[in-house]
């Protein structure tokens, strides 16, 4: 890992919330493949961070950087599966896909989709049927369709039981390692951090944190 080259660079001035600050100075660089964990409480910053990567909150001179200034395609994988109900598994990860393909490609695509997760024969499911790590499953072949640079895990084992979390955390950074697609995880549990990252940093390490406790974040 250390021989790739960085892909990605976050730097946040600072961050807050009605006028409270919540974190300053904030510097993070991610390398070719890599899953780097940010381990820190609840309350801290973590999710408001990824929001900010993924361009769904802003703050003082934020700015996300890649190697080539051009591929900034980032995706995001949230607490909570997000799954369409009136739409069958195959469907939901189809819509992952930017370009139009045949049905015999669609129906290949799928398959392959769900064999990476461990899911084969689930396209024609109901998502509403799905137990929680098998609904991010899905969540997980539809965003490796949009082929990211840059993936955001936000804590996305916490529903889970304990075995749960820990399979699944492995799982998914064998897929990630095998597609080689870099990953920032955020979590206050550091041994799923273990499981999941090639590389675990504290809060502390790239920000200077404030009146972490006032924010109303739910991370």
């Amino acid at each position: 890992m250390s021989d790739e080259k960085i892909i990605a660079k976050i730097a946040v001035q600072d961050k807050s919330f009605a006028s409270e600050p919540i974190f300053s100075n904030l510097k993070l660089s991610v390398k070719q493949g890599e899953i780097v964990s940010i381990y820190g409480p609840s309350g801290c910053g973590k999710t408001t961070l990824l929001r900010m990567i993924a361009g769904l909150e802003t703050a003082r001179l934020n700015e996300v950087w890649f190697d080539d200034n051009v591929d900034q395609n980032i995706g995001f994988i949230f607490q909570k599966p997000v799954l369409y109900p009136h739409l069958n598994v195959a469907k939901n990860i189809l819509l992952g896909i930017k370009s139009k393909l045949s049905k015999s490609e669609k129906l290949s695509t799928v398959n392959q989709s769900l064999e990476l997760v461990n899911l084969s024969g689930f396209e024609n499911r109901n998502v509403s049927t799905l137990s929680g790590g098998e609904a991010q499953r899905v969540v997980l072949a539809r965003a490796l369709l949009a082929e990211p640079r840059l993936l955001l895990l936000d804590e996305p084992f916490s529903s889970l039981d304990l075995n749960s979390r820990r399979q699944l955390a492995n799982d998914v950074k064998q897929i990630l390692n095998l597609k080689n697609v870099a990953a920032i995880h955020v979590s206050h549990d550091l041994e799923e951090a273990k499981i999941i990252s090639d590389r675990i940093v504290n809060w502390e390490e790239i920000c200077e944190p404030n009146n972490a406790s006032n924010n109303n974040e739910d991370d």
